[in-house]
């Protein structure tokens, strides 16, 4: 039975009227095991990490203009190449254009032929510097001349994160060797490096103080590293995982979490603690040193894992509610639908038999009107056949009445001219025609027989044709009361004829619309009464329809709504809400008195730092810090970025301290200071934090590397030793 456990008892007894709560503490205990809360505190005790060695070379790419390209040759180089890993003295006697991805021939690889090549110049580089315990400083006399470089080397070793480089640097940096010391043992990380990719080892080279007997702790590639780096820094730096709750699901902060948190950026000052601002809470409790913090993050974690496992469900029984009354409501439209369909029927209906009956009435006079179409289209044929009949008797008549009309006409005519020539026709041989028996026109002979009945003829004519002028001759005149104007019976015949045919068209054209309409009729009676029939079947339709929709209105009304199945054992819960109920009281209680102590360091370090306008600092178990501005109070927010940085340096070397001092904690000691000055921190008051640095080391034994433009302090305060400065436009490696 567990110390835990007891109290966890002691918290669930107080919470009466609920009998799941009454247990035992071996059940108590078992819960905890399996929510993987731990049932006792973890003592905190610091392990120094300090770092004894640092090593990195390569090759950098310099425009033939650059100063330190003197003496060098260039090269052509297609941009994007990059480096083999060759190591820089094997390029020394070589040629140095293996270095750049170029062919034994000299030809340049590349995808595009067209690009152009530029020329650069490959300068050999090498940089080593063994740093000490303490201050360390990295100085120069003007930005840009690799200080964060050295930095960035020293974090990516430690990390296995290849991170804040610049494209270039990452390209030149070819060979990289770091010597550590973690608590009693003496670590190299050792790798050579193409754009940024590591491949290497880390090996144990001994302990401190003995001699070297190398073993490789392990090996890596590529995205590795930092696996590697977390798996043997973790355990050797005491260090825990931090679990934490996110909006979805538990998250575990490891190696990552902790090494970010052992650098101050001036361009990355939130939060107070660490560089990660869901672990501000959680990275201070680690390095504070509260026995029971470790615990309280699990418990916490479990706790908000239970709650949002439990609001999903909720979440889930909510929308299926929901479902079930959107269905509801869409089976009442859907009956409400059907309905009003029905409705919208007609009343009366019509059978098959009615319908088949109207539509073969409807069809026979159809045919029987086609059958009288065809009879009109035949009589109309036959009315023009006599129509036209008629118009040609009439003709004939005309023409023959015409012609003897003309020749009695001209028979009795005396032309004085020849219709010819008009040639003058002569009395005398008009006087001559008795006598000669000539035409006193043409001189021909003339018919003797002819000429007495007045009829003059030539006798060449033939007999019928004079025959013919000679019984015309004898017919009256137009004007005699005696002449026949009867029509011919020829002409009688076509006239009865036409009439008749027109009479019987007539009679099929009447015949014909009195079918039509009697037609019209019945296919109306057929398609009105088909339609009846229609909306018989759809009724039948739509009232089996209704039924079904009724049915399911039916079953969805008799249903309830679906209520939320707690998916979370409320024993469970309850042992993990009273855990954290307990381990939270539990680490206030000893977290307390040590954030005072802390808040004091904090306010004395800042004041020393320059920010001598900060009074009554706080910081509490929140990780959140109030202080005075003069007399107003304001949260670490409210401050400059020069502010913040002063406070957030000094909170992580207050941390240091206390753990060291105490020897309580998990702070290793280690603590890298990115261009403080960047942030209006004048020359007088870096020096002062260089000082104020080298006091606290002292105390704590620490080792702080401070990168920064202003040399000056560097070089007046630190021993040689403990520096690395370029000064003027000298470039640090």
């Amino acid at each position: 039975m567990s110390t835990l456990a007891e109290e966890i008892l002691g918290t669930l007894a107080k919470r009466r009227g609920d009998r799941r709560h009454l247990l035992v503490s071996d059940e108590v205990d078992t819960i905890l095991e399996d929510l993987r809360i731990p049932t006792s505190a973890t003592k905190a005790i610091p392990v120094p990490l300090r770092v004894t060695r640092i090593h990195f070379n390569g090759t950098k790419l310099l425009k033939p203009t650059h100063p330190d390209a003197a003496g060098h040759q260039a090269i052509e180089i297609t941009e994007g190449a990059s480096h083999k890993p060759t190591s820089i003295i094997t390029a020394a006697h070589d040629d140095v254009s293996t270095l750049f991805g170029e062919t034994s021939d000299g030809v340049q690889p590349t995808e595009d032929e067209d690009e152009a090549p530029i020329h650069l110049v490959p300068v050999p580089f090498s940089f080593q510097w063994r740093p000490q315990a303490g201050v360390n400083g990295i100085g120069s006399g003007r930005n840009f001349r690799g200080k964060s470089t050295v930095l960035n080397v020293l974090m990516w070793s430690l990390t296995g994160r290849c991170a804040r480089f610049q494209p270039d640097i990452k390209q030149w940096i070819q060979h990289v060797e770091v010597d550590w010391t973690v608590g009693p043992e003496r670590l190299q990380v050792a790798f050579d490096a193409r754009d940024g990719h590591a491949a290497g080892q880390v090996v144990k080279l001994g302990d401190v103080g003995a001699p070297d007997k190398p073993i490789v702790l392990g090996e890596f590639d590529g995205d590795d590293f930092e696996r590697v780096m977390g798996s043997l820094m973790m355990p050797r730096l005491h260090l825990e995982h931090i679990p934490v709750w996110t909006d979805t699901q538990a998250r575990v902060h490891a190696w990552p979490a902790y090494s970010s948190a052992f650098v101050v950026r001036a361009n990355q000052l939130d939060p107070i603690v660490g560089n990660e601002q869901t672990l501000g809470i959680r990275m201070m409790q680690m390095f504070v040193g509260t026995e029971w913090a470790p615990a309280q993050a699990t418990a916490t974690t479990a706790k908000r894992g239970m709650e949002a496992e439990k609001s999903s469900a909720t979440a889930k029984a909510k929308a299926a509610g929901d479902a079930v009354r959107q269905n509801r409501e869409n089976a009442q439209q859907a009956v409400n639908a059907v309905r009003k369909k029905i409705a919208e029927l007609p009343a009366e209906g019509s059978d098959l038999k009615t319908v088949l009956s109207l539509s073969t009435r409807a069809s026979d006079l159809a045919r029987q009107v086609h059958l009288l179409e065809s009879k009109l289209i035949a009589q109309a044929e036959l009315a023009d056949t006599a129509r036209q009949q008629l118009r040609a008797a009439k003709a004939r008549i005309h023409t023959k009445h015409e012609t003897a009309l003309a020749t009695k006409f001209f028979h009795r005519m005396r032309p004085s001219v020849c219709p010819r020539c008009t040639a003058e026709v002569t009395a005398e041989r008009q006087a001559a025609e008795p006598t000669k028996h000539q035409c006193s026109v043409c001189t021909s002979s003339l018919n003797l027989e002819a000429f007495e009945a007045d009829v003059i003829v030539a006798a060449s004519v033939p007999a019928v044709i004079t025959s013919a002028l000679m019984s015309e001759a004898t017919t009256p005149d137009a004007g005699d009361d005696t002449v026949d104007v009867r029509p011919t019976d020829e002409i009688e015949a076509a006239a009865a004829a036409l009439t008749a045919a027109e009479q019987r068209a007539a009679d099929l054209q009447q015949q014909i619309r009195d079918l039509t309409s009697r037609r019209d009729t019945a296919a109306t009676e057929a398609e009105s009464s088909r339609r009846m029939l229609t909306a018989a079947e759809g009724r039948r339709a739509l009232e089996l329809e209704l039924a079904h929709a009724e049915g399911a209105l039916a079953a969805l009304t008799q249903s309830s709504d679906p209520s939320a199945i707690d998916p979370v054992d409320p024993v469970r819960a309850a042992v993990a809400d009273a855990a954290e109920q307990v381990l939270q009281k539990w680490v206030k209680d000893e977290q307390d008195p040590l954030l005072r102590m802390i808040s004091a360091d904090v306010e004395r370090l800042a004041d020393s730092f320059g920010a001598g306008n900060l009074s009554r600092i706080k910081l509490n178990g929140a990780a959140s810090m109030s202080m005075l501005k003069g007399a107003r109070k304001v949260t670490y927010t409210d401050l400059t970025e020069g502010e913040k940085l002063r406070v957030k340096i000094a909170t992580a070397i207050a941390l240091i301290k206390h753990g060291y001092v105490n020897n309580i904690g998990r702070h290793p000691g280690l603590l890298v200071l990115d261009s403080p000055a960047a942030e209006e921190m004048p020359e007088a008051d870096l020096a002062t934090m260089v000082e104020a640095l080298q006091a606290v080391a002292q105390e704590a034994e620490m080792q702080i590397f401070v990168a920064t433009r202003n040399a000056g302090p560097l070089v007046a305060l630190l021993p040689a030793a403990s520096r690395v400065v370029a000064e003027g436009d000298n470039y640090v490696w």
